[in-house]
């Protein structure tokens, strides 16, 4: 797989969270949004670190409600 800029990976992943409403499988969308972030490159180790939290938060299997807006306030931390 290809390493990503950090400013691809959050602009990928915006289009992502502004699908989310009419994606059929929320948590594949969420998945999809993490395997963008966590793929790219030039993140500071704190917003690394912000992205793994996310990633493990979802193997928790969370609320679908909850998934969007936690992708949002990651999101939201990274720009």
């Amino acid at each position: 797989m290809f390493k990503t800029t950090r400013q691809e990976a959050i602009a990928a992943a915006r289009r992502l969270v502004r699908g989310f409403a009419s994606a059929p499988e929320p948590r594949r969308q969420a998945q999809q949004i993490y395997g963008v972030l966590v793929h790219a490159e030039g993140w500071s180790p704190s917003q690394e670190a912000l992205i793994l939290e996310l990633g493990a938060w979802m193997q928790g299997h969370p609320n679908l409600g909850d998934l969007k807006p936690r992708c949002e306030a990651v999101l939201g931390k990274l720009a």
